[in-house]
C-alpha cells in the first residue's frame, strides 16, 4: 500500500537530507514543508519539522502514513540553530534553542507511546553520513540547502509568520 512518509523531529535535525534521500530511494515525491498541504501524493516524502506538532491529526488525515522521527546531537542542533539565527529576530533567550530540543524529542518520546509501532521509525542523522547527499561541513549553507553550490532559502530563518498567528 502506498502511504506518505513524514519526516519530522526538531528543525535542523536533519529531515531535509533525510527526506531527499528516501525521494531518491523510494521514487517518492519530495513535498518541502512550505509546500505542504492535504491534497499530497500518496506516494510523498514531506519533510516537515514544522508539523512535528499535529502528528496526531495526521496520523487520522493519513491513516496509513508513516512517520520518520529525525534525531541529531542536540548540541549540533543548537549550533545549527545558531547558525542560522533560527526566530532569533522574536527570541533572544539564551536558553530557547535548548529547550526546544529537549521539548521536540520529549514530545517524539510521548507520540511513539499513543502511534502503533508500525506507523512510525526513527533516522539517526549519523547513519546519513555515508551517503552521497551527505555534507560535513554546511556552515556555508543556507536554510534550505541540501547540495554543494546550490543555495536554496535564505542564510538565515527569522519569523516567517507562524509565531505572529499565535503571539498577541
Amino acid at each position: 500500500m502506498i502511504h506518505p512518509i513524514f519526516v519530522t523531529g526538531p528543525q535542523r535535525a536533519g529531515s531535509r537530507l533525510a527526506a531527499r534521500i528516501i525521494e531518491r530511494e523510494t521514487g517518492r515525491t519530495f513535498v518541502d514543508e512550505l509546500e505542504y498541504n492535504l491534497d499530497i501524493p500518496m506516494n510523498s516524502v514531506i519533510q516537515a519539522p514544522f508539523l512535528l506538532k499535529t502528528v496526531i491529526e495526521l496520523s487520522f488525515v493519513f491513516p496509513t502514513a508513516q512517520f520518520a522521527f529525525m534525531y541529531r546531537d542536540k548540541q549540533d542542533i543548537v549550533s545549527s540553530l545558531e547558525r542560522v539565527e533560527w526566530y532569533k529576530n522574536i527570541i533572544d533567550a539564551p536558553d530557547f534553542y535548548s529547550s526546544f530540543v529537549d521539548h521536540s524529542y520529549t514530545y517524539i518520546d510521548q507520540l511513539k507511546n499513543e502511534l502503533p509501532q508500525e506507523r512510525w521509525f526513527d533516522i539517526q542523522y549519523e547513519s546519513l553520513v555515508h551517503d552521497p547527499l551527505f555534507v560535513t561541513d554546511r556552515s556555508y549553507f543556507t536554510t534550505m540547502q541540501y547540495l554543494p553550490d546550490k543555495p536554496v532559502g535564505p542564510k538565515t530563518w527569522r519569523d516567517n509568520g507562524y509565531l505572529r498567528t499565535i503571539k498577541k
